[in-house]
């Protein structure tokens, strides 16, 4: 047994030794449930009592295993799944319904087999075999060829009780030898397709990610802010494509160890409660309109059909945000937004950290600093500006006058200083690691027990050789009661002018010598709401991960229900959770610092995170810490490359620390503060410090112009559970070779939805790298066109399957080379909407300034694309049966336009567009399509296409003396027409957007 259980226990700690534990051997009785799609199966144990285990199907194509070796019925025991908070059978009422299936149990002598069906096909086969027992599953969507997909190892599940109450417990499966891997949620970051690592998952304020093992973000035993143990094995060496998913759905400390002990077995460890996993295989029967489309998408559609969907976030969420720890008064709040206006730097969010609290008061403002805050907002409005405020869970205990505390005394929301076992001198001792070493603090206070409030402090770092922070308590989070009081304590805030919450401090970050790794101590009694119909206290140690679940989940429905914020759409971007929370907030990745190996992580953290449903998720953008101490501001090649790669990521803000720290961050002060501060005078390399503002201005503004893009897939992950930006193997099925001799490229390259191919450096230039140069991968499959930003004319096509060696995205400030910073790429046949620029979402509509849409047509036998439009803020937008949504305020009040294309006749295009719900009118009547042509098709003047119509009537063709005058000409045209524009070699046609059916027939020469 472990000599103090309730501790943090490092990976390789967990599973040292492990095979000496004891194990379940012989299934000795099964009994069936038929109407739930339960198998109980009986074991007995060494000491001559009997346990259970538990398989129930929830899905076609999934079913979860229960287990405790403690002897009681796991069937009175079925958590809510944190599914929408649902219980278990209302859920499972609700998927069959949507999703009927069902499953034929034989008991034979030695075994169960439980055939599964759908709509009477077989999908799936699951053995459970009874001497030994095991568990072996066979995909049969096709008779003729069945064959295995996974199996438990023998012996497959083993246990051991920790010396007081529980057991910790590992299930052990059979690794297929070529079997690549990916997600696993925040700590998915180092590489995608990975094998052979171990991992922890246990929510941990654990800033630049090297506190337990002093190594850094690279090492993927760190725990981390965010806890998803979720991940899906592909290419395991299967007659056909046919991947595979694993959730270990558990609240305390989850240990993962993928075949680093053993190559051909993985292990998924629990330290506290039951062992509960989730299965899930992924079969041909895929969604048409998902480009070249793997099982792995059906594998994480099938994870959010059970654990939710998002939410419909604002479309400002996905524009540029601005945050600094150091944002000190309102003067520094309107001087960063005037210099973003001056520079034409587009920007939506600004983000104000604690300073804008009285004496660390949660829920309050500092009048002196923010004088008229009402006045401050609604200022910041008109700029185009929505702010948020860091909102942490203590509520501060120095100031008795102080409202929210109080409230929170009077009605006994508080967590109780109630210890479980208080007379042991093991829980007194509070356990923290610092670079490495692992600290214990004991405490000797005289609240240590007290049935009082329980007092914890957050610490915000020195300033001015002064430690700032402040003592406090924090709501009991479990109890709804509480929850819906914490809700409402945002009101103050939003009546003076917020208009979204910055979660902060969520594990709660506890200072070191308060609590345990910087959260509760780990014997604190907190209440328990894992399963909702079960509430009770239980030490924090074994429900670690939920608090922050509950913290979100109050907050989200709290601003639902704010008197002034009816109909409207809660934005909350968070710092570390537990499973589902992606159904009420964004994520942020914790505090980072200025390094090149936080960039290297960045898109395979952001693709992870996005296959558990955190559609909208990202990191510090530039890094929040310095590298070094004596480092003022970030490498500038970093922060342009960081923000170019930002562009093309879910959620995109720079933030850092400016308190004694970082001197600055903004793109601009990359020029000014050098003018201020140097006469100018710029360090070496100078022509990096140069390209600071026109690369990251350009590529904010890029942000801009693709914003429909990012908001189509947004909307669209509300309704499959589909992420923002993908993997490569979601959408290029056909391509083998990323399993293997490609695999690397599955780490740096990645689709926004799933036809843009993005393709950033992520390490600086150098004589290594020719300066700034860096293979592309093409995926096998499909035909790609260069991404030219609209702003040149495509290239020719290249042939799928092809590494593009040695392309060049050298920094430089010229205008003309600054689209090459990043490479991108096009699918054949894909469509790709553009907007104008703005400064901000809405800034043309609310200056009464047309903002039409682009559609962009590749050459290519076929394309497709769904656009979303609405108007980005109301909850009445969002799909009322996207899976179970609880919102009544979810109306569809939304149009949805289906765009096809594809060749009638060798020279003839057919373009369709066609409202598939038609719910909202947009602000503008009109639209343009932009068609690309081959340099093969090209002629002078309108030589490309011969005529078009709309819907049978012909379309004028506008014939001026200049391109430009030509542009003009179109933009003012009242009826539909087009023009033949030589110098990004297309046709753009402008279509009134009058009908529900529209049918665009080109004509080619």
């Amino acid at each position: 047994m472990f000599k103090n259980p309730y501790r943090f226990i490092k990976v390789e700690e967990f599973f040292n030794d492990y095979q000496s534990w004891e194990c379940l051997h012989d299934v000795i009785s099964c009994a069936l449930d038929n109407q739930q799609k339960i198998a109980k199966l009986e074991f007995n144990k060494s000491d001559g009592e009997s346990c259970s285990l538990l398989i129930q199907f929830v899905l076609k194509n999934s079913f979860r295993v229960k287990f405790n070796p403690h002897n009681y019925d796991l069937t009175q025991h079925t958590e809510a799944l944190l599914v929408r908070d649902w219980n278990n059978a209302d859920l499972r009422l609700a998927l069959e319904e949507e999703n009927p299936f069902e499953v034929n149990f034989t008991q034979l002598e030695n075994s169960l087999i439980a055939d599964v069906l759908s709509l009477s096909a077989p999908v799936m086969r699951v053995v459970i075999g009874f001497t030994p027992f095991s568990i072996r599953v066979i995909n049969t969507e096709d008779p003729t060829e069945e064959f295995d997909v996974w199996q438990t190892s023998a012996p497959g599940i083993y246990y051991k009780f920790d010396g007081f109450n529980d057991y910790s417990i590992i299930q052990s499966v059979k690794k297929p030898p070529l079997a690549r891997y990916a997600g696993f949620g925040e700590q998915g970051g180092q590489a995608f397709g990975r094998g052979n690592v171990q991992l922890t998952y246990f929510n941990y304020d654990n800033m630049r990610y090297r506190q337990v093992y002093n190594r850094g973000p690279l090492d993927p035993r760190e725990p981390m802010y965010h806890s998803d143990p979720f991940f899906i094995e592909f290419n395991a060496d299967r007659p056909r494509d046919c991947s595979i998913g694993m959730y270990i759905d558990n609240a305390s400390q989850v240990c993962i160890d993928m075949g680093y002990l053993h190559s051909h077995r993985y292990l998924l460890g629990t330290r506290f409660g039951d062992l509960e996993y989730y299965f899930f295989m992924g079969g041909s029967s895929l969604d048409t309109n998902v480009s070249c489309s793997s099982s792995s998408v059906e594998v994480a559609k099938s994870f959010t059909t059970i654990f939710g969907r998002p939410n419909l976030k604002p479309r400002y969420a996905l524009g540029y945000h601005q945050g600094c720890y150091g944002y000190e008064n309102r003067a520094d709040l309107e001087w960063v937004v005037n210099k973003h206006r001056d520079y034409q730097i587009p920007l939506d969010g600004l983000h104000i950290d604690v300073d804008f609290q009285k004496n660390y008061q949660t829920f309050t403002i500092d009048t002196e600093r923010f004088p008229d805050p009402k006045g401050m907002f609604a200022y910041l409005r008109t700029l185009g500006i929505k702010c948020s405020t860091n909102i942490t869970p203590i509520i501060s205990n120095l100031d008795l006058s102080y409202t929210t505390y109080i409230e929170g005394i009077d009605n006994n929301y508080f967590v109780k200083d109630v210890r479980y076992d208080p007379n042991n001198s093991f829980h007194r001792s509070y356990q923290d690691f610092d670079a490495g070493t692992e600290l214990s603090r004991y405490y000797d206070g005289s609240d240590y027990n007290s049935g009082n409030p329980f007092i914890g402090e957050v610490y915000y770092g020195d300033y001015n050789a002064k430690p700032l922070g402040t003592t406090g308590h924090y709501p009991d989070l479990g109890r709804s009661e509480v929850r819906e009081w914490w809700g409402k304590q945002y009101q103050y805030l939003f009546d003076m002018g917020l208009e979204f919450v910055w979660q902060d401090m969520t594990t709660p970050a506890i200072r070191p010598t308060r609590g345990d790794m910087r959260g509760f101590p780990f014997t604190l009694m907190v209440t328990d709401n894992f399963d909702d119909n079960n509430i009770k206290l239980n030490q924090a140690i074994r429900i670690w991960n939920l608090y922050s679940y509950n913290l979100h989940r109050a907050t989200f429905d709290g601003l639902n229900n704010l008197s002034g914020r009816e109909g409207k759409r809660n934005f909350i971007i968070g710092r570390g959770s537990f499973s589902g929370s992606h159904r009420y907030t964004a994520l942020w990745t914790g505090d980072n610092s200025s390094t090149w190996d936080f960039l290297r992580i960045s898109i395979v953290q952001t693709l992870s995170l996005g296959l558990t449903g955190m559609s909208v998720n990202g990191q510090d953008i530039g890094g929040f810490e310095s590298a070094t101490d004596d480092e003022h501001w970030a490498d500038p090649e970093l922060l342009i490359r960081w923000t170019a790669v930002g562009a093309f990521l879910p959620w995109f803000r720079n933030h850092y620390i400016r308190k004694g720290k970082k001197y600055f961050q903004e793109p601009f002060m990359y020029f000014e503060w050098f003018n201020n501060n140097s006469n100018g005078i710029l360090p070496e390399p100078a022509q990096h410090y140069q390209s600071v503002l026109p690369a990251c201005r350009y590529y904010i503004q890029l942000r801009y112009r693709l914003l429909q893009l990012f908001y189509d897939a947004m909307f669209e992950g509300t309704v499959n559970g589909l992420p923002i930006c993908r993997s490569m193997f979601l959408h290029a099925n056909q391509d083998s070779t990323l399993y293997a001799a490609n695999i690397k490229f599955l780490s740096s390259q990645f689709f926004v939805r799933s036809d843009l191919l993005v393709a950033p450096l992520l390490e600086p230039q150098s004589y290594d790298n020719g300066n700034g140069k860096r293979d592309v991968y093409l995926p096998y499959g499909a035909d790609w066109y260069s991404f030219t930003y609209n702003e040149r004319p495509i290239g020719k096509k290249i042939e799928g399957g092809l590494i593009i060696r040695d392309v060049t995205t050298t920094i430089s400030s010229d205008q003309d080379s600054l689209r090459l910073i990043v490479p991108a790429y096009v699918r054949a046949g894909a469509i790709i909407p553009f907007l104008p620029v703005e400064q901000y979402v809405g800034e043309l509509i609310s200056k009464n300034i047309e903002c039409p849409i682009t559609l962009e047509v590749y050459p290519g036998a076929v394309g497709s694309y769904t656009m979303y439009l609405d108007d980005g803020v109301s909850r009445s937008s969002a799909m009322p049966s996207a899976h179970f949504s609880s919102d009544p305020e979810a109306l569809g009040m939304y149009r949805s336009v289906l765009i096809t294309h594809r060749f009638e006749a060798p020279k003839v295009r057919l373009i369709d567009i066609i409202r598939t719900h038609d719910n909202y009118t947009p602000a503008v009547n009109y639209f343009f399509v932009r068609i690309l042509h081959e340099p093969s098709e090209s002629g002078d003047n309108s030589d490309c296409v011969t005529s078009l119509s709309l819907n049978g009537n012909g379309i004028r063709l506008i014939e001026n003396s200049s391109v430009e005058e030509a542009r003009t000409s179109l933009s003012k045209s009242s009826v539909d027409s087009y023009i033949y524009d030589s110098n990004l070699r297309c046709t753009l046609v402008k279509i009134h957007d009058i009908s529900s059916k529209l049918f665009l027939l080109v004509n080619y020469v």
